[in-house]
């Protein structure tokens, strides 16, 4: 969809709404007194790449309309995207989120340029509406992964707990490595309480609408156990979003990422649905058997099927040490999946899937294939710098590595596969 043109001329660029602004106030949507916050509130986080198009989510300080600007050269961002509901514009004063569907499928594997754009709504009757001027984003460089590229490199955080010293290192891990795709692990948050707002934890957690890890790649989700707890916890989606058409799995995926299958999967809680603290809101156990009959579909598709690197990401591990909770009692949590390791291992294994990547544990560690388990489990580390780490994984044609980094960059464990292909 187009607008006229008339209606983009004298947008106004975010950074010079707050230049007036401190980094912080900026930020935590705090305006120093006698200065507006900055409509858009975050950097733009792309999500949900296809071969077709894009997601793209920022946060807002207020009720607003938003858009997308964007183009195959940076001068030149000639097409617009708008997102609607039923043919209502869409509105939030927490999050906009606009799904870019590109021109031609065949240009996915080109650089796109894109920029978003807000505007502020405010309602005086239904019939009286009154509107801001529009306000735009730098213009930001984004590189889609595709399924025929050669070679791909995927950085993998987890259990980040609003850790600020942690999420600055590993900013500056991702920038330096800029690989192709990032994902989240889960517990992106302690919890969203209250007094949280969940869009600055899960959209600008760096505290810096300058500093966007997903503004020119995308990211996976996976959500973690704290996702799902405290009072906004439901809040979550309008910025972590499910992916498009999947209202009842929101956040599994499989995608083929070149020479790498990568399925993504939702161990939910780490207690059973039944026990007091959840005062009745858990749901998990029929969650996790929904996943199970999708996993065995998704295994299945030719894409998937024919990768000569196969890995499976999960926030809680499905592997555990001897005499770990399996979290299927009412006594302590679980310190790894019992009931996701019997509803999916046994698919997995049959796949021919070489790893499961995990967090959760907040210690780094990686139990090898053995007799009775082939696959592979690798655990990310905690929220605290001193054991927090990144896992990049590397693939070119049939061979690939996991490697495990500290915050500094030294790398902490290795593991490499060469397999053949089909």
């Amino acid at each position: 969809m187009r607008l006229p043109r008339r209606e983009f001329l004298g947008l106004i660029p975010v950074s010079a709404l707050s230049l007036q602004l401190s980094e912080r106030a900026a930020a935590a949507k705090e305006p120093v007194a006698g200065t507006k916050a900055p409509l858009i509130a975050s950097p733009p986080v792309v999500q949900h790449p296809s071969a077709d198009g894009f997601t793209v989510h920022f946060a807002v300080s207020s009720l607003a309309t938003g858009w997308v600007e964007w183009g195959w050269s940076p001068d030149r961002l000639e097409h617009t995207a708008i997102a609607a509901d039923h043919g209502l514009i869409r509105a939030s004063d927490l999050a906009l989120s606009v799904r870019v569907r590109l021109d031609s499928p065949a240009a996915a594997g080109k650089p796109v340029y894109y920029r978003v754009v807000a505007q502020s709504l405010a309602y005086q009757t239904a019939y009286k509406l009154e509107r801001g001027e529009a306000v735009a984003s730098e213009v930001h460089r984004l590189q889609l992964p595709s399924a025929s590229v050669e070679t791909i490199t995927i950085a993998i955080v987890n259990d980040t707990h609003e850790n600020a010293a942690t999420l600055d290192a590993l900013y500056g891990r991702v920038t330096s490595i800029n690989p192709d795709l990032l994902v989240w692990n889960g517990d992106t948050c302690n919890d969203f309480d209250a007094r949280d707002d969940p869009m600055q934890i899960v959209l600008n957690p760096q505290k810096d609408v300058s500093k966007g890890w997903a503004a020119g790649r995308p990211l996976l989700f996976v959500p973690g156990n704290h996702d799902v707890r405290g009072q906004r916890a439901r809040e979550l989606s309008a910025g972590l979003s499910g992916w498009p058409d999947q209202s009842v799995l929101p956040y599994n995926f499989a995608l083929r990422l070149g020479p790498v299958a990568l399925v993504g999967l939702d161990t939910g809680e780490d207690k059973p649905d039944a026990h007091p603290v959840f005062a009745g809101t858990a749901a998990y156990e029929p969650y996790r058997e929904q996943q199970a009959a999708w996993l065995k579909q998704a295994v299945a598709r030719p894409e998937i099927a024919t990768a000569p690197i196969r890995i499976a990401i999960c926030h809680i591990p499905l592997r555990g040490l001897p005499g770990d909770n399996d979290g299927t009692t009412l006594e302590g949590h679980a310190y790894y999946s019992g009931m996701g390791a019997k509803l999916w291992l046994p698919i997995l294994r049959e796949a021919r899937f070489v790893a499961v990547i995990s967090g959760h544990r907040h210690k780094h560690r990686i139990d090898d294939p053995v007799n009775t388990e082939p696959i592979m489990q690798i655990v990310g580390g905690g929220p605290r710098p001193e054991g927090a780490t990144l896992t990049i994984l590397q693939a070119d044609g049939n061979r690939a590595e996991v490697r495990v980094e500290d915050l500094e960059g030294k790398t902490i464990s290795r593991r490499e596969w060469s397999l053949p292909t089909g």
